[in-house]
C-alpha cells in the first residue's frame, strides 16, 4: 500500500472512527436511555463503521489501473448502507409511535439487491478495464431514495417540533440540513468521506441530546418533570403568563379497580392530550402522580379557554376526566401565590364535578 494513500485515509477517517468508538463507550455505559433505543443507536454506529471501512477500501482500490474484484463489493456496500443511518435516526425520532412504519424499509432493500447484483448485471454501476467507475441504468436510484429518506426525516422532525418537542425537532432539522449539504458536496465537488463524518457526529450528538433529555422529562409521560418545572419557573418569572393546574380525577379508583397499568394508561393519555393542545402555547409538566402544571406565556384568555375545552372534548369519549384550575401571573406578583391560587381553583373545579356541576370555564378562574 502506498504510504501517501495510507496517510490520507488515516487523516480523513481517524476522527470519524474515534467519534464512533466514543459512541460505543457511551452505549455500553448507558443507564438512562431504553435498551431498545440503545440497540438502534448501536446498529447505527455499526453501519457508520461499515461505511467508513467500505469507502476507505474503495478509495484505495480506485487508485489502481486495473479493476479489482473486491471493488465491486465495496462499492455495492457503500450504495446499500448509505441511506441506512437516515432510516435509523427516523426510527429513533418516531420511538413513541405504537405502530412502526416498516414500509419505509422496502426501498432500501430493493436498493441493496440492485447494488449487490450489479456485480453481475451492471444495472447500478460497473467498472471498465481501466478501473474507471460508470453508473448503470439505475445508478441514480440510491441518490433518489436517500433524498426521499431525508425528506421523510424532515417531515417527521417538523411534526415532532409541532407536538411541542421543540428542541429535539430543531436538532433533527439541523441534522437533515447538514446531511443534505454533505451529500451535495460529495456529489457536486467529488469530496470524500464527508457524509460519513456528518453521520458520525450527528449520531453522537443526537444520543447525547436524548441523554440530557432523560433528566428533563418524566419517564412515563415524556412531558417535562418536576425538576424542570422549578428551573423554568425561575426563568419565566419575568414574563406574564397563565398558570394552569390539572388533576386526573379518580386515579385511585382506577388503580384499585382496574390495576396500576390502567392508571398509567390514564396518566399517559391525559399527558398526550395536554401536550397536543398546548404544544405551541406553553410547556406541560408532570409534578406529581396525577398532577400537571402548564405554563403559558403570552396567550390570550380566549386561547387558554379554547385549549382547555379542546382537551375536555378529546377526553369526553374516554373514561378519564380531569379538573382544571387557572390563574394569571404578572411579573409584579409572587409566583408561589399564583400557583397556589391555580391549585385552589382546580380543587374547586374538582369538587364541582363531583357534584355533577361541570362548568370548568367560569370567568372567575381567569379574572384574577
Amino acid at each position: 500500500m502506498p504510504t501517501n494513500i495510507f496517510f490520507y485515509l488515516v487523516q480523513t477517517n481517524f476522527i470519524d472512527f474515534i467519534i464512533v468508538v466514543f459512541l460505543y463507550i457511551f452505549l455500553l455505559s448507558n443507564t438512562t436511555i431504553s435498551k431498545k433505543m440503545n440497540r438502534v443507536f448501536l446498529i447505527t454506529a455499526v453501519i457508520i463503521n461499515i461505511l467508513i471501512f467500505a469507502d476507505s477500501t474503495d478509495f484505495y482500490l480506485e487508485q489502481g489501473t486495473k479493476v479489482h474484484s473486491l471493488r465491486y463489493f465495496t462499492s455495492a456496500t457503500g450504495y446499500t448502507f448509505r441511506p441506512l443511518p437516515i432510516i435509523m435516526l427516523a426510527t429513533i425520532l418516531e420511538r413513541d409511535k405504537k405502530t412502526k412504519n416498516y414500509i419505509m424499509f422496502i426501498p432500501v432493500i430493493i436498493n441493496g439487491l440492485l447494488a449487490y447484483t450489479s456485480i453481475f448485471t451492471k444495472w447500478m454501476f460497473y467498472f471498465d478495464e481501466n478501473n474507471r467507475f460508470h453508473r448503470g441504468p439505475v445508478g441514480a436510484f440510491p441518490f433518489i431514495i436517500s433524498g426521499l429518506y431525508l425528506i421523510y426525516l424532515l417531515r417527521v422532525s417538523v411534526e415532532k417540533y409541532r407536538l411541542g418537542y421543540i428542541n429535539e425537532g430543531f436538532v433533527m432539522i439541523f441534522i437533515v440540513v447538514m446531511s443534505a449539504m454533505a451529500s451535495a458536496l460529495e456529489t457536486i465537488f467529488h469530496f470524500k468521506f464527508i457524509i460519513n463524518g456528518v453521520g458520525a457526529i450527528a449520531t453522537v450528538f443526537y444520543y447525547l441530546f436524548l441523554h440530557t433529555q432523560t433528566y428533563k422529562r418524566d419517564g412515563l409521560t415524556k412531558v417535562f418533570n418536576r425538576h424542570t418545572f422549578y428551573i423554568d419557573c425561575e426563568e419565566k418569572k419575568g414574563n406574564p403568563m397563565f398558570v394552569i393546574s390539572v388533576d386526573l380525577n379518580n386515579l385511585k379508583q382506577i388503580n384499585d379497580t382496574k390495576g396500576h397499568l390502567e392508571g398509567d394508561r390514564a396518566i399517559i393519555t391525559v399527558a398526550q392530550k395536554l401536550s397536543e393542545a398546548f404544544a405551541k402555547a406553553g410547556n406541560v409538566y408532570r409534578i406529581g402522580g396525577d398532577e400537571f402544571v402548564i405554563l403559558c406565556q403570552n396567550p390570550s384568555e380566549e386561547t387558554v379557554i379554547s385549549k382547555m375545552k379542546w382537551v375536555d372534548g378529546e377526553l369526553e369519549d374516554s373514561k378519564y376526566h380531569i379538573a382544571w384550575g387557572c390563574a394569571r401571573y404578572l411579573p409584579s406578583m409572587d409566583f408561589d401565590e399564583v400557583l397556589s391560587e391555580s391549585d385552589a381553583n382546580m380543587y374547586k373545579d374538582k369538587q364541582r364535578k363531583k357534584e355533577n356541576c361541570i362548568n370548568a370555564y367560569g370567568p372567575s378562574k381567569l379574572e384574577k
